[in-house]
Formats: structure tokens, C-alpha cells, sequence
């Protein structure tokens, strides 16, 4: 079935619109200003099936690369191109994230932070840094030569020139277990970098002491981490119940099996914040393809070292919804956990709702919800 174009004017759109106050596609019209702030929703009285879905713009908090290029390149044409490869799939905010690094690489990454440029349509919102002070044990496709013990010092160095306008670091992970985690966790809290526990071997009281210093996240749950024992709840356990965590879940049904994702939602759905932790490889060809400076094995569904080791995804957003779909995870919770939860998590005042004063920030679908167009602030940004 051919949809029919529902942008069809730069300052409005009409479709089966996701409506927050009912947690339902309806058809409707948005109307935005010439800020891209959105004005007016006005439901239609329509019963027409071949309107496209429009749901608010994917945010992916883990993203170490797409499109044949890694964040480790720490140039301003690989970030670009990133962000387009990432905007193709509906992605309107991502957080480029790093992998456990010589402090010179970190650096590099920092300056290429410093220059990158900021327009309203770039879907970049800044750093997660993902290591290097996490456990050796559970260090997943993390190289084993960057992994280090928590150094304050050089944390103070590397983010020495940060201001919330220049080097937007919103978010590290880091492990709880390691000496010094705690203080590290404290001073990253009160320059308001969030932080997540991760690539851990920590137990439940390790977890809570952390979670008491600032700590508010868990870097995909389940993975990187000692699992969930009956007798031992450890980080699994303490992310499912304690109120204060967000839970990154890898949705490819690689990662996590799919009945232990219906788990988490049944759980802790509001909590839920939905990555893809994807790689270089994401809309490339099977092959080896880069993490960070090194190479990983990729195939049509997961990337892995050669002892098989996960070594992050080449899961998109779009895939992602139609996976929990599938699985039986209601429109209501994916969009939460896609869109708003993010925004909320690290404060993006604007985004992550289709509602009057928001952006229209937006991802059009086609019924099999694939994506035909991503718009920033009312503009396209990617037409795949």
C-alpha cells in the first residue's frame, strides 16, 4: 500500500500521530512555528489507513558509531557523517560515545567536542564516555589496554575546560566496584555529568553505595555485569527495584532474550531508556569493521570478537520498535523509553513529546515502521 506524503507543507504534518495523553496513534495534524516549536495538534475526523505513523525522534543515549565510522575518529566528517547515518534511522539526539582510551585518544575526542558545529537541526547532544575506569573482569570488547584504575587526576585534566555549552559530557560509565569509584562519582555529579555503573563485577551493597554518591544509571543491564541470582541480587537485582536507576536495554534480541526484556518493562517500565550501543558496522556490510581503533567481526545481526564476545550492535531505533512489537511491548512504553525518558533523564527541555510547546522533533513510518523521513525542529534532516 502506498502512504500518502503527510508533510506536506515546511510548518505542518498530518498522520497516525502517537499522542502522549493517550498513549495512542491518532490521526491528527501538527502545526509548529517558524522555530520548529510545535503550535497546535488537531485531531482529524478521519478514518483513512494509509496515513504514516509519526512518533516523536529516537534519542540514543550509547552510540559509538555508524555508517562505516566510529566517535574514536574524533574528526568533525566522521561525526557528521554519524549523525547522518543515525538521523536515517529516525534519530533526532544521540549522545557519541567512547570506548576505554589512552587519555591523548580522550583528548582528541575533547577537542573534536570543542569544534563540532552547533546548528538547531544537529541531532548531536554530546559525550558519553564509556570507561576507562571499569572493571578488567567484565571488560566486554572494551580493549584491555586502555582499561585503568580510576585516576582523578587525570579525569580533572581531561575535563578541566568543560562548560555545559562548550564539552557537553552528559554521561559516564564507570565501575562502582573500583577504588576511588565513589569520589570520582561524586565530583562527576556535581559538575552535572550523569553517571552510569557498568563493566562490573559490583555487588548489591557496592551498587547502593554508589547510587548514594550520585550514580542514577545502569549501562546495558544484563550485560558487562555478574547476572541476577536468587540468593545474590547484585547490580541486576538492585537496578530492578531500586527507584533511582535508569536501565539501558539493548533491544536485538542478541543481547537480551526477549522474554527477559518483557521482564524489564514488566518491572521497571518507566525506567526503561532503550539503545542501540551501535558500532561502525550499522548499515554496512557483513565484515570487520572498527571499535575505536581496533577491529571486531560483524555479521548480518550481531558484531564480535574473535572469542565471541559481543562487541556492541548494529541494532537501529526503527529496528528496535518493530522488535518489541513483535515481542508484545505496548506503543505507550517503546515511546517512553525511545523519546521521553532520555529527555527527561538528562533534562532536554523541548524534546521527546509530540505536544504543544515541544519541537517537533519528529520520525515518520511507514506501516511496517520503517523510516521515511526524520525531522529536527520541523526540518528534514534525513530522507532514507
Amino acid at each position: 500500500m502506498t502512504l500518502r506524503s503527510t508533510f506536506h507543507n515546511e510548518n505542518s504534518a498530518e498522520g497516525r500521530v502517537y499522542l502522549p495523553t493517550t498513549g495512542n496513534l491518532e490521526p491528527a495534524r501538527i502545526e509548529w512555528d517558524t522555530t520548529g516549536r510545535i503550535e497546535r495538534i488537531i485531531r482529524l475526523d478521519t478514518r483513512a489507513n494509509d496515513l504514516s505513523i509519526i512518533l516523536p525522534g529516537f534519542i540514543d543515549e550509547h552510540v559509538h558509531g555508524a555508517q562505516g565510522h566510529d566517535v574514536m575518529e574524533a574528526t568533525i566528517e566522521s561525526w557528521e557523517a554519524i549523525s547522518y547515518g543515525l538521523a536515517k534511522h529516525g534519530v533526532t539526539g544521540f549522545l557519541a560515545t567512547t570506548i576505554s582510551a589512552l587519555a591523548s585518544e580522550l583528548q582528541e575526542v575533547m577537542e573534536c567536542a570543542r569544534n563540532y558545529p552547533r546548528h538547531p537541526q544537529s541531532n548531536w547532544l554530546g559525550l558519553h564516555w564509556e570507561g576507562p575506569y571499569i572493571d578488567p573482569a567484565f571488560k566486554g570488547a572494551q580493549p584491555a589496554e586502555a582499561v585503568r584504575p580510576v585516576d582523578l587526576r587525570e579525569i580533572e585534566t581531561l575535563l578541566s575546560g568543560r562548560t555545559d555549552d562548550m564539552v557537553p559530557v552528559r554521561l559516564m560509565t564507570l565501575a562502582p566496584n573500583l577504588p576511588l569509584s565513589g569520589k570520582l562519582t561524586q565530583w562527576l555529579t556535581a559538575r552535572g555529568i550523569h553517571v552510569n555503573l557498568g563493566h562490573t563485577g559490583a555487588g548489591q551493597e557496592e551498587t547502593m553505595a554508589a547510587v548514594k554518591n550520585g550514580a542514577d544509571g545502569i549501562t546495558h543491564l544484563f550485560n558487562g555485569m555478574v547476572g541476577l541470582h536468587h540468593r545474590q541480587p547484585g547490580i541486576v537485582g538492585t537496578a530492578l527495584t531500586e527507584d533511582s536507576l535508569w536501565l539501558e536495554l539493548i533491544t536485538d534480541g542478541i543481547h537480551i532474550h526477549p522474554e527477559v526484556v518483557r521482564l524489564v518493562f514488566h518491572a521497571a517500565a518507566s525506567r526503561v531508556i532503550l539503545v542501540t550501543d551501535g558500532i561502525s558496522a550499522t548499515d554496512c556490510l557483513p565484515g570487520q569493521h572498527k571499535l575505536g581503533k581496533w577491529f571486531v567481526n560483524v555479521d548480518e545481526n550481531s558484531a564480535r570478537l574473535e572469542d565471541g564476545t559481543l562487541a556492541g550492535s548494529v541494532l537501529t531505533p526503527d529496528q528496535s520498535v518493530r522488535n518489541l512489537l513483535r515481542w508484545g511491548i505496548p506503543m505507550r512504553q517503546i515511546v517512553h523509553s525511545w523519546c521521553e525518558a532520555p529527555a527527561l533523564r538528562f533534562g532536554l527541555t523541548g524534546l521527546g513529546r509530540i505536544e504543544r510547546g515541544y519541537f517537533a522533533d519528529l520520525v515518520e513510518l511507514d506501516s511496517e515502521y520503517r523510516v521515511l523521513r526524520t525531522f529536527k525542529r520541523g526540518q528534514t534532516i534525513a530522507s532514507p
